[in-house]
């Protein structure tokens, strides 16, 4: 993403508005939320998505409270 850069310890360091732009691109939907933890790749589908600010950068989403993959996130 332009106007991103990488701190030390790996984390992504967005810039407002590249990141309002992102929020932009997304409409509605379905949305993958993903990461690695502990060396493993998981991820989930959800459908409620909706960005709370730019700095610092947070957004919103529901998960059904018997996902078994929420809790690894």
């Amino acid at each position: 993403m332009a106007g991103s850069d990488t701190d030390r310890t790996g984390a992504i360091n967005l810039d407002p508005s590249s990141l309002r732009e992102a929020f932009g691109h997304f409409p509605t939907g379905v949305i993958a939320i993903a990461a690695e933890v502990d060396g493993t790749r998981v991820g989930l589908a959800a459908s409620t998505f909706v960005p709370v600010s730019l700095d610092p950068p947070l957004v919103s989403f529901c998960v059904q409270n018997s996902s078994t993959t929420w809790p690894r996130l």
